[in-house]
């Protein structure tokens, strides 16, 4: 049974996770819409075009990118490789659980810390981009967010893995002697 402070938990990793797959699905579908219209414009009429095609697909593409990192980290979507894991002890499995939680924090901490220089140059020099002008600095938001909320979700679902590795059963042949020649 789960306390307060649990439901909470969980009920925000729940909330945060679809709100961010709804988002980066949207941008998903409006990149798809958009594409198939021009296209379909281009094959009718070739000087009729979407203006500002490049602009709409990189932005869109930019928020579904890094939200859907979020939306990984929010729903444990992550590759395991547990070969080593169904030997160790559960002292090791959660300690090695945890540290593969904090690894990933701190990669994606380093990742935004190396974007704030470039971002603030894009934002102090004005850089536009170049069929809608707008500011180039809109588009380091979407990394800032994405990587923050995948930070977020990882922290939320530390303790889920912890608890996992913690109840994972002993593998098979082991401690009983069972299984043994």
């Amino acid at each position: 049974m789960l306390n307060g402070v649990q439901w909470l938990r969980r009920a925000l990793v729940t909330g945060l996770a679809a709100a961010a797959s709804t988002v980066a699905s949207l941008c998903l579908a409006f990149i798809m819409l958009l594409t198939v219209a021009d296209v379909a414009l281009r094959t009718i009429n070739p000087s009729w075009r979407i203006y500002g095609m490049l602009d709409y697909i990189e932005f869109s593409l930019s928020w579904m990118i890094f939200l859907a990192i979020a939306v990984t980290m929010l729903g444990r979507s992550w590759v395991v490789v547990d070969l080593a894991d169904l030997a160790l002890p559960s002292v090791l499995r959660i300690l090695l659980r945890v540290a593969g939680v904090l690894l990933v924090i701190g990669a994606l901490a380093l990742v935004v810390w190396q974007t704030v220089t470039p971002a603030l140059d894009a934002r102090d020099w004005g850089d536009r981009t170049l069929d809608l002008g707008w500011p180039k600095f809109w588009y380091w938001l979407s990394i800032w967010v994405g990587l923050g909320l995948a930070a977020l979700g990882a922290l939320l679902v530390l303790p889920d893995e912890v608890s996992d590795a913690a109840a994972r059963p002993p593998p098979p042949g082991s401690g009983d002697g069972a299984g043994r020649l």
